[in-house]
């Protein structure tokens, strides 16, 4: 910033970048948006611009999982804090639902990055898990205090397949919160979807079944063997 508080050129371009890039990597998947791509939707016309500020489109991908991973991890860490202050958690249930991801309107993102940040995010879980995982080596501390309250409230199930569980979990709920965020631009679809009072109370109850489901006869002989 200059002396004045506002953002320099290089810093405007870098955040034009940033929000054109998680749009585009939100509606269409990271397989189908190109260097340029980015660059013409945040109105570039130098083809360097994304190897100038960000080094590579791998990098300008962490980036963006970094500020979002943020967001996320301080909700989790918030909630349980919250939750373990009243003398909680006294149930999966009680875990799984702080755990439904959401993006505050207070955080640190752009109104663009709050419409399209769960489903970059999620993208980028369902196709890049290795960049994902390298990306917030440094963070997820709130979703594994939320899994180390799960194993406590869930001794009886197998390590392997609770940890199994919890994973899917995760997948589920970062997939519901991206249906969420697309089907608020669309009333009619939000109505179908989510319009429900009972929406997020319900969806906490299958992220807590997902964990505490019955482990089939078949799982446990495979388990065995």
């Amino acid at each position: 910033m200059d002396e004045n508080g506002n953002l320099r050129k290089g810093e405007r371009t870098r955040n034009r970048l940033k929000e054109a890039a998680l749009k585009l990597f939100a509606e269409n998947g990271l397989e189908n948006v190109s260097i340029r791509d980015i660059q013409l939707a945040a109105g570039q016309k130098k083809n360097g611009s994304i190897t100038y500020h960000f080094s590579s489109r791998d990098a300008l991908i962490r980036e963006l999982v970094q500020d979002v991973g943020k967001i996320l991890d301080d909700g989790n860490n918030q909630r349980l804090d919250a939750l373990e202050a009243s003398g909680g958690p006294r149930s999966v249930r009680d875990v799984t639902e702080i755990m439904f991801p959401s993006l505050p309107d207070n955080c640190n993102l752009s109104p663009k990055q709050q419409t399209y940040g769960l489903r970059f995010f999620t993208s980028v879980m369902l196709s890049r898990r290795d960049l994902l995982f390298e990306a917030t080596a440094g963070q997820n501390r709130g979703t594994r205090r939320c899994f180390d309250a799960i194993r406590k409230l869930a001794p009886d199930t197998p390590p392997d397949i609770l940890r199994q569980r919890m994973m899917l979990t995760l997948m589920f709920g970062l997939s519901a919160g991206a249906s969420m965020e697309a089907a608020a631009k669309d009333q009619a679809v939000w109505k179908h979807l989510w319009g429900q009072a009972s929406a997020r109370s319900n969806l906490a109850d299958t992220m807590a079944g997902i964990i505490l489901a019955p482990i089939s006869e078949e799982t446990r002989a495979i388990l065995k063997s």
